[in-house]
């Protein structure tokens, strides 16, 4: 963009007879006009260094199994351009969870909420039917953590729970199977593959519960329950999932749709 500017200038210099001590002048006012469309062009171009997976490369699929993972690790600081987050940790504003039902009922809200280990994942399969904008695939990540603050109040089984505090849920081996429902959206001339519903399902080989500062701070009981969720990890988790999996759908949409509603679909996934 400077040298485009400085460029204009000896143009407007020369051409208009302007004085050469208002070349500074001339020079930053170009900058300054111009700097908005530079800012429009970048954010919508993904960073060099990404890994392009061609519409119609035989082995898309595979390209993507290998650039999905790749793209992620590179996100650990996120793509400010693009306004696309840091992906380590992922911060969440805050999360309701439904109370449930049946065995495990508990009102959850989580606030200031840190993912990490997102960009650990490695993807197991991927399917992209790009015709009709959909992508479907499987990861697992070695180990995810969300950690927050909270205010619970419910009972599992027949015991009662309650506290306010941080906690750390812990996801060991947790695959997770994803699928990205998109539409076209025609911009400016483009196409644009907006993602209109993002669903997962969360299958974790072990979960382990941490809730600091429960009944109050009484750390006998809260020693004892602590415990006793984690020894219960299973169906505590498997009762309230369904609201995990839904809160945490719509932050992977928004993160998604940040460089997909920017970036049109022909320089994600090129033609040729």
């Amino acid at each position: 963009m400077t040298d485009a500017a400085t460029a204009l200038t000896f143009f407007f210099l020369i051409f208009f007879k302007v004085p050469p001590k208002s070349f500074t002048v001339i020079k930053m006012f170009l900058i300054f006009l111009f700097a908005p469309l530079t800012l429009v062009i970048a954010e919508n171009v993904l960073p060099s260094d990404f890994i392009r997976c061609r519409q119609k490369d035989n082995k898309l699929n595979e390209c993507l199994t290998g650039a999905v993972p790749d793209a992620l690790r590179r996100m650990k600081e996120g793509i400010p351009a693009l306004k696309v987050p840091a992906l380590e940790p992922l911060l969440v504003s805050g999360m309701d969870i439904d109370s449930g039902s049946g065995p495990v009922v508990i009102s959850q809200n989580y606030r200031r909420i840190k993912l990490h280990g997102l960009t650990d994942s490695i993807l197991t399969t991927y399917k992209a039917d790009l015709k009709h904008y959909r992508l479907r695939t499987e990861s697992i990540t070695p180990k995810m953590e969300f950690i927050a603050d909270y205010v619970m109040k419910g009972r599992i089984l027949v015991l009662p729970i309650q506290g306010k505090g941080v906690a750390n849920i812990t996801m060991v081996n947790l695959i997770v199977k994803h699928d990205l429902i998109g539409e076209p959206i025609k911009k400016d001339g483009e196409t644009y593959m907006h993602i209109k519903d993002y669903k997962v399902k969360f299958i974790p080989e072990k979960v382990s519960l941490q809730f600091s500062n429960l009944f109050n701070g009484d750390k006998r009981l809260g020693d004892q329950m602590n415990l006793f969720l984690n020894e219960n990890s299973e169906l505590v988790f498997n009762e309230l999932k369904d609201s995990y999996e839904k809160s945490l759908s719509s932050v992977f949409q928004d993160v998604t749709n940040k460089i997909f509603d920017k970036v049109p679909m022909n320089k994600i996934f090129p033609e040729e």
